[in-house]
């Protein structure tokens, strides 16, 4: 538990020629959290830098080359082409590329929509009727009258035989589940029976496939061959689609890498200040770092540039609340998880004790008393050991949670050796157990977790006090359900409890002085707080005092009794996990008592194992989570400070805007 790295403000001010190459070195160095140059100076003697026409022109640019990455589908992994583009350039590969996707996008589709197309056809005319008739034959008839459609296979008879022996109907019957294919053929003048008796039978109209040059049969090979050269040419537009991001991918990653070193540039301009030939930076630097930056702005502008250095303590915007200073946290491998968990919450101020240690030590208790098994704590550290040194690419982003995972699992272990658990087998001729069992002592189990909230609780509370006094905030200090006369009413309302609880008796005195006279000095705060500020009357009223004032005098009282009952959820869930572990070896103790149980008993003590560990370990990693959020942060953290995030240049712009 320590302060974050100290911080100072830098003004640099330099001229107009090296504002470029000023603006690039320091983000390549990763070293400003810049803020806004024009506002440092009261008399606004600064003008803004407007980049606004710039960013206008570059962002399209940038959106459509990400889009266009994506829509071609080119791998991360693929390697940038060593090429510096102009903006010009850049708009030309992209009209380039785009062109060439669209082509063949549109060229695909096509080819896809006639294969359909013969696809269908084909299988048209092979369920035709009449394979062997020249269909075109029979249109020029005019005494003769065709019809062809749909109809179900089951009302062709009965069709047939309404019309009479004067028409012939010809049918597709190979499938009789669906409508098939119908050939009519009857006298001109018997038209209208035909169709009306038809229409009545559900048949559909369907014409006659063209061009009808030949019977089906001779016009099936030339479909096939048709066919098969639009497969080959579909082929063959698939292989140059997917051979395109190959072929434009690096270009493509090149140009947007530098669109996004440009962007990067403009939009730390944004924030400079200017005035006449000079333009000013100003950002918060590690005090530490001072020296790098003095040296890089003397090395960029030949030694003529100026630099200011402003303390936190000195700064009129900070004073002012205007600006806030950035929180950096002291570098350290073991506590960088449980920092990810406190981001997760907020940031702390910065001049504010940094919690990460308290957090850490806290939250590793938490997990070790709610999971404590020797056999599952080791298990679940070797997986941290294994997620932490492992280099797999997807793994990359879970690897500080290795460290979380291993010391969890090393406490976990820790405590199942307090337990006397080894995979959730307790037998004390296996392993002595060094403090207790849980399920045997249920009650020491609860009373350890309400002594570990207690603990946790007042060290906030402590945490909270530090903070307000190093701020100057005495009276808050005090005078606050978290400040000196909370904790003095917890620690003695926890000291008288625990002494009439084993005497049996409680002193009138000892209960006023200890519990009743924090409480009574916490309901006239805001009087005292008035007549310390020499003012003479309360701002809205006695009545609405006396109502604030017994709120929060209640809030007081169940805010500390609420969260110290909270911690019994520790040892609730530390017997749920050894019940749930004497569970599966009851389960197995009955395998082994029937034929051939002694495998089914090997895998229900395996598989339960790894139950216990993926679920009950996560119950407790989320439960350890909770009390930190709601039950220690809201007494010392209000999480409402601004992280550290120096300006830093990933690519290189591009190659006109480099000198801009």
């Amino acid at each position: 538990m320590f302060r974050p790295v100290r911080m100072c403000k830098l003004n640099v001010l330099v001229l107009d020629k090296h504002v470029a190459a000023l603006t690039r070195a320091l983000g390549d160095q990763g070293l400003v959290h810049l803020v806004d140059a024009a506002a440092q100076n009261g008399q606004h003697l600064l003008a803004g830098v407007d980049r606004g026409a710039a960013l206008d022109a570059i962002e399209p640019l940038a959106e459509r080359c990400t889009a266009l990455i994506d829509a071609l589908g080119v791998s991360p992994e693929t390697a940038a082409a060593a090429q510096t583009y102009d903006r010009a350039q850049v708009t030309a590969l992209l009209d380039d590329v785009q062109t060439r996707q669209q082509h063949l996008d549109q060229r695909l589709r096509e080819l896809q929509r006639e294969a359909d197309r013969l696809t269908r056809e084909r299988a048209r005319r092979r369920r035709y009727p009449l394979q062997d008739v020249r269909l075109d034959a029979l249109r020029p008839l005019s005494f003769l009258y065709v019809t062809t459609g749909q109809m179900a296979p089951a009302l062709v008879a009965d069709a047939a035989a309404a019309l009479g022996e004067q028409v012939v109907v010809l049918h597709d019957d190979q499938d009789p589940a669906r409508p098939g294919l119908v050939l009519v053929l009857a006298a001109a003048h018997k038209r209208g029976t035909v169709d009306s008796e038809l229409a009545k039978r559900g048949f559909v109209k369907e014409d006659l496939p063209e061009p009808p040059a030949d019977g089906a049969t001779e016009e099936l090979p030339t479909l096939d061959r048709r066919l098969a050269a639009t497969h080959g040419e579909l082929e063959t537009a698939r292989q140059e689609r997917a051979a395109l991001p190959s072929a434009c991918g690096g270009r493509l990653l090149a140009a947007r890498q530098q669109l996004r070193g440009t962007l990067a540039v403009l939009r730390a301009q944004q924030r400079f200040g200017h005035s006449a030939l000079l333009t000013c930076i100003s950002g918060w630097v590690p005090r530490a770092r001072e020296g790098a930056v003095r040296a890089l702005v003397a090395a960029v502008t030949g030694g003529t540039g100026l630099v200011e250095r402003v303390e936190p303590e000195a700064d009129e915007r900070v004073h002012d609340g205007l600006e806030v200073v950035p929180v950096q946290f002291a570098p350290s491998r073991w506590l960088l998880p449980f920092r990810s968990l406190i981001r997760n919450f907020g940031v702390p101020r910065y001049d504010e004790i940094d919690p990460s240690l308290f957090v850490a030590l806290s939250f590793i208790l938490m997990f070790g008393l709610m999971f404590g098994d020797v056999g599952q704590g080791l298990a679940i550290a070797v997986l941290g050991l294994w997620l932490r040194q492992t280099r797999r690419p997807a793994l990359a982003a879970f690897r500080p949670g290795g460290i979380l995972l291993l010391l969890c699992g090393l406490s976990a272990a820790t405590f199942g050796f307090c337990y006397g658990s080894v995979f959730g087998y307790e037998n004390a001729r296996v392993l002595r157990p060094l403090w207790m069992n849980p399920l045997r002592d249920v009650t020491r189990v609860l009373s350890a977790a309400v002594v570990v909230g207690v603990v946790c609780i007042s060290v906030a509370v402590v945490i909270n006090i530090l903070n307000r006094l190093h701020n100057r905030r005495w009276f808050e200090s005090v005078f606050d359900k978290f400040g000196v006369l909370g904790i003095l009413f917890y620690w003695g309302a926890l000291g008288l409890g625990l002494k009439a609880a084993k005497a049996g008796e409680l002193r009138a005195g000892q209960f006023v002085l200890l519990v009743m006279l924090p409480l009574a000095l916490l309901f006239v705060r805001e009087p005292l707080h008035q007549l310390l500020q020499r003012r003479r009357a309360l701002p809205e009223g006695p009545l609405i005092f006396i109502l604030e004032a017994c709120i929060e005098t209640m809030e007081t009282v169940t805010a500390f009794l609420g969260s110290t009952v909270s911690f019994v959820r520790i040892g609730a869930f530390a017997l749920s996990h050894a019940a749930l572990c004497l569970a599966i070896y009851s389960v197995v103790e009955i395998l082994q008592k029937l034929p051939g149980g002694g495998l089914w008993s090997v895998l229900v003590l395996v598989f339960g194992n790894l139950l216990v560990i993926l679920m009950e370990g996560m119950v407790a990693l989320i439960q350890g989570l909770r009390l930190q959020y709601y039950e220690l942060f809201s007494k010392y953290f209000p999480g409402d400070g601004t992280l550290y995030v120096p300006f830093t240049l990933a690519e290189q712009p591009l190659a006109q805007e480099k000198e801009t």
